[in-house]
């Protein structure tokens, strides 16, 4: 189930931007309807530096937990 939403997620990220693999938070922000930088960034705790890749995002958004 979890590799399934995961699919499902990234399928529909990389749909939202695309095709481009790294976001910035305003592209989350817009993806996922926050609006504040800072819930943003304690959500998806998985930023590096200004980006986050595609593939981070939907495994965050799917529950898979924090990439190592």
């Amino acid at each position: 189930m979890e590799k399934s939403a995961y699919c499902d997620n990234l399928t529909d990220i990389l749909e939202f931007t695309g095709g481009r693999r790294l976001l910035t938070v305003g592209d989350v922000g817009r993806y996922t309807g926050l609006r504040d930088v800072r819930t943003v960034r304690r959500r998806f705790p998985c930023f590096q530096g200004k980006y986050i890749s595609a593939v981070d995002l939907a495994r965050a958004l799917s529950g898979g937990g924090k990439p190592s």
